[in-house]
């Protein structure tokens, strides 16, 4: 009885819409005070739980009043006069938040949100080494949580899939990062010439399903929206933005897709993804 009071009491039912979303360096691209249009999307949007990469010039404050105009009135950053920070905001309780920068190049929040457990992260968009290092960390603090039921994880994984390989033998992404390692010696993009996985790959093996990459039917970009195209040339597509969900919540996936509209073309690097939830009660 308890529990069904705390459940009408915060307005829960069994759905619950998550959007994942690089907001490119603070939603810089909306420029007016207060970011209205990001706002009106996300009023339009109405998603339960919003997990932010970049949020970039942001504090706790701040973005505790940026919350409440789209109806979070729950909001965690990760860290203050950080470059890149991550950041959740809720329309429901976050609770049990770790906060984790050590050993990460931009980090990420793990927390309880109603009876989900969410990460919200962002990998390193440089050496795929040091990626490597950042997903078995991740994963260490997944292990060591008490029970491994009930895990969102998402956020800009700055990697590829395996289950995209099909997209990227034309070659010209492999093309990219041969010659960012030239420019950016020592780093290294592509491991022994070749995209990495092992990043995904991982995530999967700890078993974590892939929302998108189970509902769509081909293969579809996160990198880059209309206003990041070349204006010559072909685009290097990517899809590297990813919701990742435990195997009890698979059959709970109502829908997961990327989000492409008249708002998501222009004002980010990065297409959001989305992920609806049908949970028992």
């Amino acid at each position: 009885m308890l529990l069904l009071n705390l459940c009408a009491a915060f307005g829960q039912d069994n759905k619950l819409r998550i959007i994942s979303y690089n907001i490119y360096v603070g939603m810089r691209l909306d420029t007016a005070a207060g970011k209205p249009n990001f706002v009106a999307w996300l009023q339009k949007m109405q998603p339960d739980i919003l997990a932010l990469q970049e949020v970039t010039g942001f504090t706790q404050a701040s973005l505790e009043k940026l919350a409440g105009q789209y109806g979070h009135p729950y909001a965690v950053l990760l860290l203050e006069d950080e470059k890149y920070p991550v950041a959740i905001t809720s329309r429901y309780p976050i609770v049990n938040v770790q906060k984790v920068s050590d050993n990460m190049d931009r980090g990420f929040i793990m927390a309880r949100i109603r009876d989900i457990n969410v990460v919200c992260l962002h990998f390193t968009p440089f050496d795929y080494r040091k990626r490597r290092e950042e997903v078995d960390l991740l994963l260490a603090y997944i292990r060591a949580q008490p029970s491994r039921q009930r895990w969102v994880i998402m956020g800009d994984f700055n990697t590829v899939s395996p289950a995209d390989s099909a997209h990227y033998r034309d070659g010209r992404m492999v093309a990219n990062y041969k010659a960012y390692e030239k420019k950016y010696a020592p780093i290294k993009k592509l491991a022994d010439g070749k995209l990495d996985y092992t990043v995904i790959d991982k995530v999967q093996d700890n078993g974590f399903t892939d929302a998108v990459g189970m509902k769509a039917p081909a293969f579809v970009k996160t990198v880059h929206p209309k206003h990041f195209e070349p204006r010559s040339g072909t685009d290097v597509s990517s899809r590297i933005d990813f919701i990742f969900v435990s195997k009890d919540l698979v059959r709970s996936i109502a829908a997961a897709r990327v989000l492409m509209d008249n708002f998501t073309d222009h004002y980010s690097d990065h297409y959001p993804v989305l992920l609806d939830l049908n949970l028992k009660k």
